[in-house]
């Protein structure tokens, strides 16, 4: 099994094993750790840190080690739960789980290779969100309480110079990093493409509507994961999706179907399945708004044609401002800011190894379209510099003191609250 895939089972077993009985290993308040969370734990810290579990009486340490920090973690929750002030809601969660397992996602080949994994976990989509939600929640209720607590932890010149005199010899180097600006072609579609997916959209809810069976229609033509599960989405409260597809939603009555609905998704047909109090269960049938090959290559002609421009001597700023598509670089003509080589998207650092300073790339593709790129500078690898660098270290020595605080306040709440270590 490869690296990632067995990170993924242990993140799902630290979840499934804490609904099984276990053996309780600490007790913090009414709230327990199971023996199997700390094994799962254990594992995915040895295999995210590359450490030999099996080295003798390490493992031992180890463990020891981060139950304490896990202690730590529940004592943060029940705090976090008694403070009535802290409000988080359903749409935070679903947000938050979306992009946590959406970061999950990335690290597979593609959707299908991830469904596949979940699959032999045997695990649907749906039932990974459910069972993944309430950890997430936690996390935001946790995270929000902290921020809370050290909002006020402010770091003073001379607190940074003192971080900067005391670590200066452990501090990590700035990494090797380049400077860019791009002009974004994106790949959209087209507007007869558009209008081709909407009516294609606006025909099967027509299939709908004459009574053929909507699960199937989802698992025949819908292009969300929910299609494995007929398209059903669950049972979720108002403001838990994009506003276009929550109001269409809410609009129903159980056993009523929406017209086509657009959002940035694509084009959705919505069923009701069920309403109780401020909830609602709806399955849908997403069509994307995926472009077509004539599409792709009219963005493509045009990203090429940018290029050749560019190449005689055109300026860059004048051809982003008219062209670029990415509206939050556009205005400065296309400038994207410094980032370190190792973080450059998946076909950016090839295309910028071999250029030179003010030369630009040949359009390079994304999951956001056609890029082409210039580079406007780059800085080889160098140690921190104190007056150069003074925002980095002031963050890090911000950081430095709010782990301090946060140490010292739970060390203060949890000498009144009931901790139990069975280890």
């Amino acid at each position: 099994m490869k690296i990632k895939h067995l990170i993924l089972a242990l993140l799902l077993s630290t979840i499934a094993f804490a609904e099984t009985i276990d053996r309780v290993v600490a007790v913090v308040d009414k709230q327990i750790i199971l023996k199997s969370e700390l094994d799962a734990q254990l594992q995915l810290y040895a295999i995210q840190n590359k450490i030999d579990l099996s080295r003798p009486g390490f493992r031992d340490t180890l463990q020891s080690q981060m139950l304490d920090r896990m202690i730590e973690d529940k004592v943060l929750l029940v705090e976090a739960e008694r403070d009535t002030s802290i409000n988080i809601t359903n749409k935070d969660i679903e947000t938050a789980l979306t992009t946590q397992i959406e970061n999950i996602k990335a690290q597979f080949a593609s959707e299908d290779a991830f469904l596949a994994q979940l699959r032999a976990e045997g695990l649907t989509l749906k039932e990974l969100r459910a069972q993944y939600r309430d950890e997430v929640r936690n996390q935001l209720l946790k995270e929000k309480f902290i921020q809370q607590k050290l909002e006020k932890v402010h770091i003073s010149s001379g607190e940074v110079k003192e971080f900067y005199e005391t670590n200066r010899d452990s501090l990590p180097e700035k990494p090797a990093g380049v400077r860019l600006a791009h002009i974004l072609i994106s790949t959209t579609p087209g507007q007869a493409t558009q209008d081709s997916l909407r009516q294609f959209a606006q025909l099967i809810r027509s299939k709908a509507l004459s009574g053929d069976d909507f699960s199937t229609l989802a698992k025949s033509y819908s292009q969300d994961p929910s299609s494995v599960d007929g398209g059903d989405l669950g049972w979720f409260s108002r403001g838990a999706m994009v506003p276009e597809f929550d109001t269409a939603a809410f609009a129903l009555q159980p056993g009523q179907i929406s017209d086509v609905v657009r959002t940035q998704y694509g084009f959705h047909i919505i069923k009701c399945t069920g309403k109780k109090e401020d909830k609602i269960r709806v399955s849908h049938i997403l069509i994307r708004l995926t472009p077509s090959d004539e599409d792709l290559q009219a963005k493509k002609a045009l990203a090429d044609s940018i290029y050749n421009l560019l190449q005689n001597g055109v300026n860059f700023a004048d051809l982003a401002h008219q062209f670029s598509d990415d509206e939050n670089s556009r205005d400065s003509g296309g400038e994207l800011g410094w980032y370190s080589a190792d973080n450059l998207m998946p076909g950016f650092k090839e295309a910028l190894a071999d250029l030179d300073t003010n030369q630009v790339t040949q359009p390079v593709s994304s999951d956001f379209g056609l890029h082409v790129i210039k580079l406007e500078e780059r800085r080889v690898g160098s140690p921190i510099d104190p007056k150069e660098d003074y925002d980095t270290l002031a963050e890090m020595a911000r950081r430095q003191k709010t782990q301090k605080q946060l140490e010292e306040y739970i060390t203060k709440v949890s000498a009144g609250m009931y901790i139990d270590k069975r280890l």
